[in-house]
């Protein structure tokens, strides 16, 4: 086997583990041997449970920002570019619900440099969501307005990223509709809304 594929399949293995373990109850051990390595073997490519941590963090987080940025310069209104935010997390909740669960949970157990690079990476994704808010924002709130605002929207999605609210990508798609309606507008026009945000999505190029 590949390095890089040994390396990729250590790293599956960690995130499957700590995730549903939890950081302090899965062992280095169980990490290994859902890996197809020894202890020892594991020990030739990584330092320890730590660094295991930090790698599964930083991978992950690169890809939910490179998916996010994809997925944003492809789109051409503020609104379409809200929807690319919510189904871009949704999405990535679906695929990836291991790695975006530690993302929200167990970030803040790194110490030193490597808890500043991980904090670092997840300021500037919510920086993205951000800028998105301020820029459809007609009532010139202020920073801690918006970044309130921005923290409730992705405090709602990591919230139902998960089962039973998503079961394939195609509920992804179908719910980010209905929760940029339901933000943007408010509870009691959200179905017209919804549906008007979808429409103009689908007339998005693919």
């Amino acid at each position: 086997m590949a390095i890089g594929e040994r390396y990729e399949g250590i790293l599956k293995a960690a995130c499957d583990v700590i995730a549903r373990r939890g950081f302090h109850q899965a062992s280095i051990r169980e990490i290994a041997r859902s890996a197809g390595l020894s202890l020892a073997g594991l020990y030739h490519y990584v330092g320890g449970k730590d660094e295991l941590l930090f790698l599964v963090l930083d991978r992950s987080l690169d890809r939910l920002i490179e998916e996010l940025d994809d997925a944003l310069a492809g789109a051409r209104t503020p609104e379409i570019r809200l929807l690319a935010v919510i189904r871009t997390h949704l999405d990535f909740g679906f695929r990836q619900a291991a790695a975006l669960k530690i993302i929200n949970r167990d970030w803040e157990l790194l110490s030193g440099p490597r808890r500043d690079e991980i904090s670092a990476k997840r300021q500037s994704y919510l920086t993205r969501g951000l800028a998105v808010l301020r820029e459809l924002d007609p009532h010139d709130r202020s920073g801690d307005e918006l970044l309130s605002g921005t923290n409730l929207l992705l405090g709602m999605l990591n919230g139902i990223a998960t089962r039973p609210f998503l079961r394939s990508r195609e509920d992804a798609r179908t719910l980010a509709s209905e929760v940029g309606a339901l933000f943007l507008y408010g509870f009691l026009e959200a179905a017209p809304r919804s549906a008007e945000l979808q429409a103009a999505d689908n007339r998005r190029p693919a």
